[in-house]
C-alpha cells in the first residue's frame, strides 16, 4: 500500500481489507478487533493517525510517537493472554510521513485456515471477522465452521445407529461396476457387498471398541435420500440449465424431487455430469462476447470444477446447498463452505493440498472422476488460458464459496484506436506464426516487427494501450514486456508474477495502488 500523499489518503476509504484509527500517543485497544478480524478474514491493513469526520472521510492527525506506538503492538503481541496468534513480521511494519504527520501503516495478512480462529483475551468468543468496513464478533455457527476448517477429515467420522441398510444398493452395485472394470485384479466384482465397502473405507473400525462403523463420507456418497437427511437435515443438492427463454429453468435436478430418489452424491454426480458434458458443444450468440464455439478440453475444466465442488463442500453448514448451474455464456458452481487456501492460489495454479473430505477425495479418485486433491484449480486454469476465457470469478466466504467459469472470451472495442495502434495492438495479441510460442514481447521485438512506427510513437502507442487496459506492462523499465490484458492469466499462471499483478487482474480493487 502506498500513501504518500494527502489525496491518496483522502481517496481510500475503509472498506473490508482497509481501518483507520486516530491512535494518537497509544495503540488504540479496539484496533485489537480489527487484528483479529484482518486475520480470520482475507487480511487487511491497520493505518494508525487517520480519523474519519462526521461525513466518513479521513482525517489525517498523525501520531506523536510512532515508535512507541509500534513497541507497544508488538509487546501485546507476544502475550497469548491477550492475542492468540502473531503474525506480523518486521517488513508488515512500516510509518510514512504525509504533511509532516507521521501515520503508521500495519499490514495484517490473512492466517493460515490451521491457525484460525485468532482470537483475543484468551477467549475465543472474543473472535473477530471483516464485513463490509466493520469487524463483527462471530456468531456461534461462525466459531464452529472456523474450529471445524482446522480438519483435514471431516468426513472420516464413524456414524453409530447405522448401517449398510441405510445405503442405496443401486449405487453400491454401480460404483463396484465402476471399479471392477477399472481394477479388474482386484476381484471387488466377487465381493459381497460389506466386503467391498470396508475395502473401500466407507465402513471404518473404531479402533477403541473394534465394532464397524459407517463413515460420514459414506452416507453422502451411497445413502439413501432419509437416511442423509436424519444426519444432515440441511442437505440438498440443485442443478439448473437456465439457457433459453425461460424465467426459471428449462431443467431441473434436486434431491428430495420424486423424480430423482436417493440422490446421494454419487448420483448426483453421475446425473449432473452427463448435463455438463452434452452442454458443450453448443452455439450461442451474445452481443457482450466473441464465443468460441469449440472450446478445447472444456469438459476437463467443467468435470474439475464440479468435482472440487462436491468434494470441498463443508456438509455440516447449513447456508447453502451444492448447486450447479448451465447459463449462455457461463457455468456457476456453489459449495457450503469458504476455501481451505487462500482465493489468489487458485488462480497462480500454487494451490496447496488441503483437504476437508479426504475420503470423498478417494472415492471420487478411485473411480476417474478426479485425479488427486490440488490439481484441479491448476487444470481448470489451463483451460481458460488455452481458450483465452474471460477470467473466471471467484468468491469465497464462510458460508460458501462460488465459481463462475466463463467459456467467452471478451470483445474488445479498438474502434478509437488508429491505424499504427491498432497495429500494435494486433500484433501483441495475435503474432505472426514465428512467435506464436510467446505471449509476451519486448518493446524491440515490437518494433522490430513494425520498423514503419518510431520509438517515440511506439512508446505513446504501449502508453495508450495501457491505459486503456488494452495491453498490461510488465516488470521493470529496462525488462518491461507487453501482453493482452484479457489473457494476462496466462502470464501469471506460467512465470509466476507478482502478487500485485494477480490483484490488478481478479480483484479490480485500485485502493492497493
Amino acid at each position: 500500500m502506498k500513501l504518500t500523499t494527502l489525496e491518496a489518503i483522502i481517496s481510500l476509504k475503509e472498506s473490508s481489507q482497509v481501518e483507520y484509527k486516530k491512535a494518537k500517543n497509544d495503540f488504540p485497544k479496539d484496533a485489537w478487533k480489527s487484528y483479529s478480524a484482518f486475520a480470520n478474514t482475507t487480511g487487511g491493513y491497520l493505518i494508525l493517525g487517520i480519523s474519519e469526520d462526521e461525513c466518513k472521510k479521513p482525517v489525517l492527525t498523525g501520531v506523536k510517537d510512532a515508535e512507541k506506538i509500534i513497541s507497544d503492538f508488538c509487546s501485546t503481541l507476544g502475550d497469548r493472554s491477550k492475542v492468540s496468534l502473531n503474525i506480523i513480521e518486521n517488513e508488515d511494519i512500516r510509518t510514512a510521513i504525509i504533511e509532516d504527520k507521521t501515520i503508521v501503516i500495519i499490514h495484517i495478512k490473512e492466517a493460515a485456515i490451521t491457525d484460525k480462529p485468532v482470537y483475543l483475551n484468551n477467549n475465543l468468543a472474543h473472535t473477530y471477522i471483516r464485513l463490509h468496513s466493520q469487524d463483527h464478533l462471530v456468531d456461534t455457527q461462525q466459531l464452529s465452521t472456523i474450529l471445524r476448517n482446522q480438519s483435514d477429515q471431516l468426513d472420516y467420522e464413524l456414524l453409530h445407529n447405522y448401517d449398510i441398510s441405510d445405503l442405496d444398493l443401486d449405487s453400491i452395485n454401480s460404483y463396484k461396476s465402476i471399479l471392477s472394470k477399472r481394477y479388474p485384479s482386484l476381484n471387488y466384482s466377487e465381493m459381497d457387498n460389506q466386503s467391498f465397502l470396508e475395502n473401500i473405507g466407507v465402513f471404518r473400525k473404531n479402533r477403541n471398541t473394534n465394532k464397524i462403523h459407517l463413515t460420514v463420507a459414506g452416507l453422502l456418497f451411497f445413502g439413501k435420500y432419509n437416511s442423509i437427511i436424519d444426519r444432515f437435515p440441511h442437505y440438498h443438492v440443485d442443478f439448473f440449465d437456465k439457457r433459453g427463454n425461460s424465467q426459471r429453468w428449462s431443467f431441473r435436478i434436486e434431491s428430495g424431487n420424486l423424480d430423482f430418489p436417493d440422490l446421494n452424491l454419487f448420483n448426483y454426480y453421475r446425473l449432473v455430469s452427463e448435463k455438463l458434458l452434452l452442454s458443450v458443444n453448443r452455439n450461442f450468440e451474445l452481443d457482450e462476447y466473441t464465443i468460441r464455439k469449440n472450446p478445447t478440453d472444456l469438459t476437463i475444466a467443467l468435470r474439475e470444477a464440479f468435482v472440487n465442488m462436491i468434494i470441498h463442500a463443508d456438509y455440516f453448514l447449513n447456508t447453502t446447498a451444492l448447486i450447479a448451474e448451465i447459463h449462455e455464456p457461463f457455468y456457476i458452481f456453489i459449495n457450503p463452505g469458504i476455501m481451505k487456501i487462500p482465493v489468489k492460489e487458485f488462480f497462480t495454479g500454487g494451490a496447496r493440498s488441503l483437504v476437508r473430505n479426504p475420503l470423498l477425495v478417494s472415492l471420487f479418485t478411485r473411480m476417474g472422476a478426479s485425479e488427486h486433491a490440488g490439481s484441479g484449480s491448476q487444470k481448470i486454469i489451463d483451460v481458460v488460458v488455452k481458450n483465452r476465457f474471460k477470467v473466471p470469478e471467484l468468491k469465497s466466504d464462510l458460508e460458501r464459496t462460488y465459481l463462475k467459469l466463463w467459456i467467452a472470451e471478451p470483445l474488445v472495442d479498438v474502434s478509437n484506436l488508429k491505424e499504427d495502434e491498432k497495429k500494435v495492438y494486433t500484433f501483441i495479441c495475435n503474432p505472426p506464426t514465428s512467435n506464436k510460442s510467446s505471449i509476451k514481447f519486448t518493446k524491440k521485438e515490437i518494433a522490430n516487427a513494425h520498423p514503419d512506427i518510431t520509438s517515440a510513437r511506439l512508446t505513446r502507442i504501449l502508453n495508450k494501450l495501457s491505459e486503456q487496459n488494452l495491453i498490461v506492462k510488465m516488470g521493470a523499465y529496462k525488462n518491461r514486456t507487453y501482453v493482452k490484458a484479457v489473457s494476462s492469466v496466462e502470464v501469471i499462471h506460467h512465470w509466476g508474477e507478482t502478487y500485485d499483478i494477480i490483484k490488478h487482474l481478479f480483484y479490480k480493487d485500485k485502493s492497493d495502488s
